[in-house]
């Protein structure tokens, strides 16, 4: 085995075993076919071992190529953070940031942290991908993004990453300042806040039972979730012109709420509701190093979370 290994056949590697089609990663390789399918013989016959099963019509892993595939993965991403390190060390006001965020997170602590960020560091370049949180940890066991800051109320156990929590953040159930229930005189009960359709930021297919759970409704009694969207103004439209219920955290509808267009039924309700709260956290490879320009970014989101908490 050569004892220098090249990083553009590791980087082919990864475009046959993401693709499993030559044709599809020769593109993505910007290669011609033939000459994407020689670098992959030649990593072949460097490594010592076969790392695709194909024949005219199929391309397989093989054992050897699943487990080297991961860690041709770990090599492109260290690779890749060394050279933003030294580019960072030698061009202090500039270099490439890539992370994920929820909705949640992109609306609490982002234009805070960005903000803070993009004003040490003029020329950074900076991509975010806003998604859910399934997708987001996709992309970092993908090495696409360096680490990810979402809600996720589902246990993460995959000791491949770290997980960061963030402090609370309060939410409640909200509805336009017409809704039947606001305009209710007497005390609202839980079973009534089931009787309407439900809308949330997109989470899980959990989210009804937990909040059937967190409602202390009777077992059986359906939370009728109607809208599961990350689109905050779709959500906020849907619930000014509907009778839908919108379960949320409290933040991103301040305005809504001091205008009194949108109603927090939480405090009319009897028995009262315990705090209703969610949390992000932040999600990264365990024991990885992260790139400074990343470790800045989850310091200032961090710090950002930390001053919502008003901690």
């Amino acid at each position: 085995m050569a004892d220098l290994i090249d990083l553009k056949r590791i980087r082919h590697l990864v475009f046959l075993g993401e693709e499993l089609h030559f044709s599809r990663a020769a593109e993505r390789a910007n290669l011609s076919q033939t000459a994407f399918s020689r670098s992959i013989q030649a990593l072949e016959a460097e490594l010592g071992v076969r790392l695709f099963d194909r024949d005219t019509r199929s391309v397989a892993l093989t054992a050897a190529g699943r487990q080297l595939l991961a860690r041709a993965r770990e090599l492109l991403s260290s690779a890749s953070r060394l050279s933003a390190e030294a580019n960072h060390i030698a061009h202090a006001e500039g270099g490439e940031l890539n992370f994920g965020a929820g909705m949640m997170a992109a609306n609490l602590y982002l234009q805070d942290a960005l903000t803070t960020l993009r004003q040490r560091l003029p020329k950074l370049m900076v991509k975010v991908e806003v998604n859910h949180w399934h997708h987001l940890i996709q992309h970092l066991d993908q090495e696409q993004i360096e680490f990810f800051v979402a809600y996720t109320n589902e246990p993460m156990s995959d000791p491949r990453f770290a997980v960061t929590p963030l402090p609370a953040q309060p939410a409640s159930i909200f509805c336009r300042r017409d809704h039947p229930l606001a305009q209710q005189q007497t005390p609202i009960t839980r079973l009534q806040l089931a009787a309407y359709p439900w809308s949330s930021v997109r989470a899980s297919d959990t989210l009804p039972a937990q909040l059937r759970a967190g409602l202390d409704l009777p077992a059986g009694t359906p939370v009728p979730l109607a809208l599961s969207c990350n689109d905050l103004s779709l959500l906020r439209e849907t619930t000014l012109a509907s009778d839908a219920l919108l379960f949320t955290w409290r933040a991103w509808l301040e305005p809504d709420l001091y205008s009194g267009a949108l109603v927090d039924l939480a405090g009319r309700l009897q028995p009262a509701l315990p705090p209703l709260n969610l949390t992000c956290a932040i999600v990264c490879h365990a024991g990885r190093s992260l790139s400074p320009i990343a470790r800045q970014a989850i310091e200032l989101i961090q710090a950002s979370a930390q001053r919502l908490a008003g901690g």
